[in-house]
């Protein structure tokens, strides 16, 4: 009797994750998309996007006439000149570069690391539970939650950078698209990723929905 008892335990026991492989998934999968903005505002958009920056100041104070006040040093100082050398209005453009890469990397940042932060929450709900099954049901329905919640947040940023900015350059291209909006994209599916692949090991499995390194 007391052998049957102990090969039950040991079918019971949760074999615990690889910390090691679980930080090293984590990196990997938020690495890709900061190394997609990176590249794109500081390696692409000097040689392939130069001189197109919007008025930065001036279309988000278009959009939220409050902030206006507040914007209005920075939208006269990048404001063009309707006359003078050129050596003004390159001084300009390049200011309106460096005001607009500001503006995109604040935007990523703050959505980069609020991605982070729910995917953190939720997995941090998810480590406790006395049923397991029970807890991984109630772990697939909350993660189902976070990532819709996650897809929105991310889209509703790139739809703003859409109307505050990218709407207003003149002549954009394919490159505009690739620079500005895949890493929202890339956000998410880290999110996805990390979820999948390195959950708690009190809702994972090998086969199961929730994987556990």
């Amino acid at each position: 009797m007391a052998q049957k008892k102990t090969r039950r335990n040991a079918r019971l026991r949760l074999r615990a994750s690889n910390r090691f492989k679980v930080l090293l998934c984590y990196l990997i999968s938020f690495a890709v998309p900061l190394l997609w903005q990176w590249a794109g505002l500081w390696l692409f958009y000097p040689y392939k996007l130069a001189n197109t920056a919007p008025p930065i100041a001036d279309t988000v104070s278009a959009l939220w006439p409050g902030l206006s006040g507040s914007l209005a040093a920075m939208a006269q100082d990048a404001a063009l000149p309707l006359q003078g050398d050129p050596g003004r209005w390159i001084a300009v453009l390049q200011l309106r570069d460096r005001h607009w890469i500001l503006f995109l990397a604040v935007c990523f940042a703050a959505l980069w690391l609020l991605t982070i932060l729910l995917q953190l929450v939720w997995r941090f709900r998810c480590r406790k539970g006395i049923h397991a099954s029970r807890m991984a049901d109630r772990a697939r329905r909350s993660y189902r939650i976070n990532m819709l919640i996650l897809l929105v947040l991310n889209a509703a940023m790139a739809l703003f950078i859409y109307l505050a900015g990218v709407q207003h350059i003149p002549g954009r291209n394919l490159w505009d698209w690739l620079v500005y909006f895949p890493a929202y994209g890339l956000n998410v599916l880290a999110a996805a990723a990390v979820s999948r692949l390195a959950a708690p090991s009190v809702i994972s499995g090998k086969h199961a929905f929730f994987k556990r390194l």
